[in-house]
């Protein structure tokens, strides 16, 4: 096995990666990016669009399905058709596809350049479009007064969904009486009922993120669209702080299992929810440092940001407490809050210090040593006999992945106003998000892929049978299909050509996992599984990039080996360029070998910057040259005015 020293503030912890002959196994991460969104594709409720390649007019299988939403019992008698279907079932449910439309944008704006260097960066903004497009519909009464707002939070019932329907959702019945196929209830958050915060605040935080990638340059840029997101986020988020009971801190939610009179968790009528929340403190905290993040997008400092100053009162009570954000999924969002608020610099330098104390605190949880492992009887998280960090019976991958997300995230060098990271625990913490993906990839002992349509090399495995109705049946609708499909022999009909890219649950903690239909622990697929994971992929593409282009390996990266190379400075300061060439005379003259410590930023917001360079490379090597000779970039720029 190989084994890396994690340094400084992680203190000295020891991991262990793939094994040998698997570590030697290289993935290609762009490539395997431009897979994930086709799964998000797959998921698609109401009108699918032709551009979806999961649609009947792209040669798929999927068409218009459940047109009726919003009309069933508790209805607002308005369109909610659309959106996403949460897993292998055909809810809409608004908590856990509030965090995956937040992650996901989150990992396109991190790792810009890696997702137009890859040819997806059109492709995600055209599918977070879509999903937040719906996310404003089921914000069915708007207001600038917080308490008149309605959001829906979920569509579908449970019991009913999980029950009686195993088929096509376009040849689901539509309507019915509780307990038929067809019931469909739509189930509204208003502020009488004074819970839903963290439904709300997932909705807005959605919202805010998907507001930045429609105002960067491509395709389906649209400053309009972008302006009526924020907007609503922001009314959103107004409204979520009627449903807490109070402030921020006089309604602290603690993790339990026991109902509490101030609890403001949302639930439907019967309590048979599927995805329980136990805060809404985290989701107040990531929407709070969205709405961070686009106002100093519009061009107010953080010092001076309204939204900056909510987002630390919002961030304050999870100071000092590790347990609360040491693991990042559907419940628990706060430190990713950290992150970005780091990534912002919002607040002081004692600030700065609580989101790289949480950022550890997440990174010392997962990044465990080799000798913890779950053959010995360790808790979770505990190494598997194959290398995989094990969290969790359920979604094991997912948790792992974005784990991941927020070590990639975290070795950006100076990205945000964070403190200065050891350029050793910067590739630590790459090498250790490395090796867990591409356990998820098939370098593991098994040879077994955990991606649906994803093998790389004849000899490995992937899921062909995962537990998910809609590929479970023939492409062909003159053929039925019922719940003796979940049985069926052979692969699911549509998940070769069509589903591929979904990241199924996972292996159990010795490695085992069996491509079996009727497992819904380690065999379904899910929204929020594929988020970090797919934001951990850019991450690791833009590393890879990096190595590459400075003519190094992984293995000597990894062993700090690589000469002049720091990583984290291209994926930090190349991001948010525009073209190909411009990212290649960022990434290559003026990031890393070139460019001080300290000037580094001039690469992108000059050298990068379409205003002053136009798409022409030969003018963007002039102003590179321009930084990297010289203490002032901003000196630069006045030379270079287009």
């Amino acid at each position: 096995m190989v084994a890396v020293q994690l340094l400084a503030s992680l203190a000295l912890l020891v991991i262990t990666l793939p094994s040998e002959i698997d570590a030697q196994m290289s993935h290609n991460y762009a490539s395997v990016l431009g897979l994930s969104y086709r799964f998000y594709e797959a998921q698609m409720s109401g009108n699918v669009p032709s551009w979806s390649r999961a649609s009947q007019a792209a040669g798929g299988w999927r068409n218009k399905s459940h047109a009726l939403d919003g009309t069933g019992p508790g209805g607002v008698n308005l369109d909610l058709s659309g959106g996403w279907y949460d897993a292998g079932d055909h809810l809409k449910l608004h908590l856990p596809l509030g965090v995956s439309v937040s992650l996901l944008s989150y990992g396109a704006l991190t790792f810009e350049a890696a997702y137009r260097a890859a040819g997806q960066w059109d492709i995600a903004v055209r599918n977070l479009d879509w999903a937040a497009s719906y996310i404003a519909k089921c914000h069915t009464q708007a207001s600038d007064t917080p308490a008149d707002n309605k959001f829906v939070a979920q569509i579908g019932d449970v019991a009913t969904d999980h029950n009686t329907w195993w088929g096509r959702p376009e040849q689901q019945p539509e309507g019915g009486a509780q307990g038929s196929a067809g019931y469909r209830p739509v189930y509204v958050i208003t502020s009488s009922s004074g819970k839903g915060a963290d439904i709300v605040a997932e909705a807005a935080a959605s919202l805010a993120s998907v507001s930045l990638l429609l105002k960067r340059p491509g395709t389906y840029s649209n400053t309009t669209k972008a302006a009526a997101f924020l907007a609503r986020a922001k009314q959103l988020f107004e409204f979520a702080k009627t449903l807490t009971g109070g402030t921020h801190t006089d309604r602290r939610l603690v993790h339990t299992s026991v109902a509490e009179p101030n609890m403001r968790r949302w639930a439907p009528p019967d309590n048979n929810g599927a995805y329980g929340s136990s805060s809404w403190n985290d989701d107040m905290a990531w929407a709070a440092a969205w709405l961070c993040r686009a106002s100093v997008d519009e061009g107010v400092t953080p010092t001076n940001s309204a939204a900056c100053a909510a987002a630390l009162a919002y961030w304050k009570p999870f100071v000092g407490n590790a347990w609360e954000v040491q693991d990042v999924n559907w419940d628990r969002m706060a430190g990713m809050a950290a992150v970005l608020l780091r990534d912002v610099g919002a607040g002081t330098a004692t600030d700065v210090a609580t989101y790289n104390t949480a950022i550890n605190a997440v990174l010392s949880r997962w990044m465990e040593p080799g000798t913890r492992t779950c053959s010995s009887g360790a808790a979770p998280p505990c190494y598997t006999s194959g290398g995989l960090v094990w969290g969790s019976e359920w979604g094991s991958c997912r948790h792992t992945a974005n784990a991941a997300l927020v070590a990639l995230a975290a070795a950006r060098g100076d990205a945000g106003a964070g403190l200065e990271v050891a350029y050793s625990t910067r590739v630590n913490r790459n090498c250790w998000a490395r090796s867990q993906v591409d356990y998820m990839l098939g370098s593991n002992p098994q040879s077994q892929s955990y991606v649906v349509g994803y093998k790389p090399t004849t000899s490995h495995k992937a899921p062909e049978k995962p537990h998910h109705r809609s590929s479970s049946c023939a492409t062909n609708y003159a053929t039925p299909c019922d719940w003796n499909a979940l049985d069926a022999p052979g692969p699911n009909p549509s998940v070769l050509l069509y589903c591929m890219g979904a990241l199924v649950g996972g292996p159990d903690r010795y490695d085992a996992y069996t491509d079996n239909r009727r497992d819904y622990v380690k065999n379904e697929v899910a929204l929020d599984f594929n988020a970090g994971y797919t934001g951990a992929l850019a991450g690791l593409a833009a590393v890879d990039a990096a190595i590459k282009a400075a003519g190094c390996t992984w293995t000597s990266y990894c062993a700090l080996t690589c000469t002049g190379l720091d990583a984290g400075k291209c994926t930090n300061s190349c991001s948010g360029i525009a073209t190909a060439a411009l990212q290649t005379v960022c990434m290559g003259t003026c990031v890393p070998n070139s460019a001080a410590k300290g000037t580094d930023w001039g690469c992108n917001q000059y050298c990068g910057a379409s205003s002053l360079v136009g798409t022409d490379p030969a003018r963007a090597q002039q102003c590179a040259a321009c930084v990297a000779g010289w203490s002032n970039p901003w000196d630069c720029q006045n030379c270079i005015g287009v």
